[in-house]
């Protein structure tokens, strides 16, 4: 067994892709997935937010330790060994699991309350290949995909599978995101946010981001001239009732928040704000450089504003 994890004393740089660690944090972290691979005897290499590895019960040989990493940060050092053996353990189960899940993925009547409907960015989706994924373009960089919500992973379904069962996607996008809403909860909760106030959507579990799909049921998310939406990571989605001129106050301290919430993470989704309006969604263009933020809204937005009364 090997790793290529400093030996020595000397403080270890914190790497771009882990810029959210201090380097007591990134230096604990690589302990606990040092502990981890020698407790399983893994050969194993790690550079750059991957680990490659030999021969294992993963079912892949490179793992990415992005979002693990981003879990890690949102806890104390001291929980980073747990968090890692569980992830990686997580893993084997859900190979193991998706083997025997492969006999029965042709049979519609056998699977169909493991369909579920999640949000990726799209970067994502590119990187496994958009044409092995059956999905919609939900708004900006977000993707919407049809996927297998299984006990220890969340697997995009692939058309040649979904072919076999002879449905169309939209009754499938219906499907999925019912059982989402069946099977998971999120707590909202209204919160003061500097001078003014937003709604915040939480939950430990993947879906929460689905809340987007069911604004139509939740009326008081939704102001006069629509929503400002942040959907930033797995876990959380802010929403800004527009009422009147305050959103202007609001988009520019909601974009830094947003910003900094996706790169912490976990399960990182998109920087972006959005405008839902009459069951519309469209991304608002922003820029952030140091200290300066240029906001570059469409022009039915900017129309909107135009129409809105001062604050009271």
């Amino acid at each position: 067994m090997f790793s290529l994890f400093k030996k020595n004393k000397e403080k270890t740089d914190v790497p771009e892709w882990a810029a959210f660690f201090n380097n007591n944090e990134y230096e604990s972290f690589l302990q606990a997935v040092d502990a981890y691979f020698k407790k399983e005897n893994l050969v194993y290499e790690c550079t750059d937010g991957m680990v490659t590895v030999g021969v294992n019960d993963f079912g892949f040989s490179m793992l990415g330790l992005t979002n693990i990493a981003q879990v890690c940060k949102q806890n104390k050092p001291r929980n980073y060994e747990r968090l890692v053996y569980e992830h990686f353990q997580s893993m084997a189960r859900a190979n193991q699991f998706d083997a025997e899940f492969t006999t029965i993925v042709h049979d519609y009547d056998s699977v169909k309350h493991y369909i579920g409907v999640r949000l990726y960015p799209n970067d994502y989706a590119a990187h496994i290949g958009k044409e092995s994924t059956i999905g919609k373009d939900y708004a900006g960089d977000i993707y919407s995909m049809l996927v297998f919500d299984l006990p220890d992973s969340v697997i995009n379904v692939r058309p040649e599978q979904a072919e076999k069962w002879e449905k169309g996607m939209d009754e499938l996008f219906e499907v999925g995101l019912q059982n989402c809403k069946n099977k998971y909860q999120f707590d909202i909760s209204l919160q003061k946010f500097n001078s003014f106030k937003i709604w915040f959507v939480h939950g430990d579990h993947f879906f929460t981001p689905n809340i987007v799909f069911d604004l139509g049921n939740y009326p008081k998310l939704i102001g006069t001239k629509g929503t400002l939406i942040g959907i930033p990571h797995r876990h959380s989605v802010v929403l800004y009732p527009i009422e009147n001129l305050e959103v202007v106050t609001a988009i520019n301290q909601l974009i830094p928040t947003i910003y900094g919430m996706n790169a912490e993470g976990p399960g990182s989704i998109s920087n972006n704000l959005f405008w839902y309006y009459e069951g519309q969604v469209e991304n608002l263009p922003y820029t952030i450089e140091v200290n300066k933020l240029q906001f570059f809204p469409p022009d039915n937005f900017m129309k909107m504003l135009q129409t809105l009364p001062k604050k009271p």
